[in-house]
């Protein structure tokens, strides 16, 4: 007379439980990191426009007023030789123009970058290298130095001091862009921290 002997249970049989677990884990932890990825992106997106109205806009402690644009503008300085650009591209000149009625309030303004942006939505940053082309001081705090008065083209001088409280003052912002959608880009201004709110200066 033979024993008879149970089998044991195969290795998928014990481990059932954990493969439902890991089938359920992998796609919402996939899905989670994915979602998350997305969400970080999309926030960090400027989607929401606070478009600048012609007499001023107040938005981040300032006064915004139009922006103006030129494109192909000539270097600052007459005998100025700039580097040639890639084929197919073009500078662009941009001025800001806004107030403060508050000098202190310029903290809030400080951090701001200013972009161009295309009606396909194609963005692009300030080219900080093209110094010749630079009239006015750059970003969107004004500007003062501690150069003396005789380092600046007197034409261009009364423009790096320090803004005063309650009077409007200009900065500049350079681009090279294709030549084929410098006559349609839109100047904007985004913050960090402000995002995805952005300001739009139409043209």
């Amino acid at each position: 007379m033979s024993s008879a002997r149970r089998a044991r249970p195969g290795w998928f049989r014990k481990n059932t439980p954990a493969l439902v677990s890991l089938v359920l884990t992998v796609p919402l932890a996939g899905w989670w990191t994915t979602h998350a990825d997305y969400k970080s992106w999309y926030d960090a997106e400027p989607r929401d426009a606070v478009t600048i109205a012609a007499g001023g806009t107040s938005y981040a402690d300032a006064t915004w007023y139009a922006a103006s644009v030129e494109v192909d503008p000539q270097p600052t300085r007459k005998n100025a030789v700039p580097d040639p650009l890639p084929e197919g591209t073009t500078r662009v000149r941009v001025y800001l123009r806004l107030q403060v009625d508050d000098v202190k309030k310029l903290e809030s303004v400080s951090g701001c970058q200013v972009h161009l942006r295309a009606p396909d939505g194609r963005i692009w940053d300030e080219s900080i290298m093209e110094d010749e082309f630079q009239d006015r001081p750059t970003g969107c705090t004004g500007g003062y130095d501690d150069k003396p008065a005789s380092y600046r083209d007197p034409k261009i001088a009364q423009y790096y001091l320090k803004p005063q409280a309650g009077k409007p003052f200009e900065t500049v912002a350079v681009f090279v862009v294709p030549a084929s959608v410098a006559s349609s880009v839109q100047p904007t201004v985004t913050w960090a921290t402000r995002l995805p709110e952005y300001l739009a200066f139409p043209r």
